[in-house]
């Protein structure tokens, strides 16, 4: 029996965007008959709608649209500026393939006498009248694909499918938004997304030494260190770069970022963040690393880089990490040089408990439990950046500021803790700046409050271990 798989529902659900789906299964050819009567009996005025050919061949393709099926005598356009046509499965692919819509007016086409047919050419019209199965229980499809209102450059999709090979079952799919609701109160008291909450984020940021509340002088530790750790595409450099661009008052992009499959970071980075005042760096790094993906096991240098070893602009080599031998290998680390909070960053678009989807594959999990029992042995604190919070909620996509007052947010964050095994209270939700051309104060108020509890955890790890040495009787320049 054909049915969506959880990878091929989370496809679907990002090629249509705008928060999470359902997907109810209200018709199929091998059950229901393959016919046009049976299709509109079943598919008419239901609202939008994912339709799927399963064939002989194992490819999985075929069209969605937001508007209702009708039955109607002659054939009639229908607009949809949403339509697309998709392949989600086949031989020698690994990524759902979408053919958007380029003429909205003909996205669909009504027809009595048809089943779902998509464009003007027909594009994909996936039969027509009744067609009975043959012995094997297979239908030969009579159907028609010629490109002309759905994308098909450099390809279409019917340059992509089998078109000899018979089908196994047509089925059509209900999707409905998922209800998602604000809370009444917000289940975390900070931060409030108000002008002057901001003001005062800054000024605490940018006035922040370590250990400034326990009678550290402010030139006892240049600055501590923050790294981040996460799978490739998690958002890494992305918040590195909302957290500057609170500072520099328009977005800006100095870690490289991007959506792509092999880590857009290559070498460790350590980023100071200038004051708003453009005269002085504040008293903390974000440091960034290579993205971690399955086969590439960097734990080894994760290891030289919160000992301190490592220079910035190292670049990684899985085949040989960083050594006493490597050139520019710091052998006499300073506590400047070392790093004092550790952040793994995930994607919240990733995760679906409905979909059986999980924040990083088994591979990374692992590394990621490598890393963190590392990481305990040293006793530096460790939080969780929880990114893209705006492509796993529709609430927050709308209003940033919705993201402490919903539950879906609050569910992905007590799963993300489950994830890695801390608390959800280490869980830290973020949109970063990413369509925005301008700053806006709900992006930046978010950024602002993450970093000053990454500083806090920071100061806690100072705290517990070098409280001594840094205080003004005691401690060494961290200058020299």
């Amino acid at each position: 029996m054909a049915n969506l798989t959880p990878k091929e529902k989370q496809s679907i659900q990002n090629l249509i965007g705008e928060g999470p789906k359902s997907f109810i299964k209200v018709y199929s050819a091998k059950e229901d008959g393959c016919s046009a009567v049976e299709f509109h009996k079943k598919c008419d005025n239901i609202g939008a709608t994912l339709t799927l050919i399963y064939n002989s061949a194992g490819e999985v393709y075929g069209g969605y649209t937001s508007v209702s099926w009708q039955s109607v005598p002659t054939k009639q356009p229908v607009y949809d500026n949403t339509a697309f046509l998709c392949l989600l499965r086949k031989e020698g692919k690994t990524d759902a393939m979408k053919y958007q819509i380029n003429l909205p007016p003909s996205a669909i086409m009504l027809d009595s006498q048809s089943g779902p047919t998509f464009g003007s050419g027909p594009d994909l019209q996936v039969f027509t009248g009744k067609i009975s199965p043959d012995a094997d229980g297979m239908f030969t499809l009579n159907s028609s694909m010629t490109s002309i209102s759905y994308t098909h450059l450099p390809s279409s999709l019917a340059d992509e499918i089998k078109p000899d090979a018979s089908a196994s079952d047509v089925v059509v799919y209900s999707v409905k938004d998922t209800c998602q609701t604000i809370m009444a109160k917000p289940w975390r008291l900070e931060p409030k997304f108000e002008k002057e909450y901001l003001r005062d984020l800054v000024d605490e940021v940018e006035s922040y030494w370590p250990l400034k509340d326990m009678g550290v002088p402010e030139d006892a530790l240049q600055n501590v260190n923050i790294l981040f750790i996460g799978p490739i595409g998690a958002g890494k450099s992305s918040f590195l770069n909302s957290v500057e661009s609170v500072f520099r008052g328009h977005v800006t992009m100095s870690a490289s970022a991007g959506n792509r499959t092999k880590s857009v970071t290559s070498a460790y980075r350590q980023y100071p963040i200038t004051a708003s005042d453009n005269r002085h760096y504040l008293k903390f790094q974000l440091c960034d690393c290579r993205g971690l993906d399955d086969g590439n096991n960097i734990t080894k240098d994760v290891e030289a880089i919160l000992e301190g070893h490592t220079p910035d602009n190292y670049t990684f080599n899985i085949s040989n990490p960083l050594t006493s031998t490597t050139h520019g290998f710091r052998k006499d680390p300073k506590l400047k040089d070392k790093i004092h909070c550790v952040v793994y960053v995930l994607d919240a678009s990733k995760y679906s408990a409905d979909f059986e989807m999980s924040f990083v594959t088994d591979d990374v999990r692992d590394q990621i439990k490598d890393i963190q029992d590392i990481v305990d042995q040293k006793g530096i604190p460790q939080l969780i950046l929880l990114n893209k919070v705006d492509m796993a909620c529709l609430l927050t996509k709308q209003d940033t500021s919705h993201v402490y007052r919903s539950e879906t947010i609050l569910q992905k964050c007590q799963d993300a803790g489950n994830c890695l095994g801390l608390p959800p209270m280490t869980v830290l939700p973020m949109k970063n700046y990413f369509m925005e051309p301008s700053t806006t104060d709900d992006i930046s108020i978010l950024a602002l409050y993450n970093i000053r509890q990454m500083l806090r955890a920071a100061d806690t790890f100072l705290r517990v271990n070098h409280l001594d040495e840094l205080r003004a009787d005691r401690y060494e320049s961290q200058y020299s």
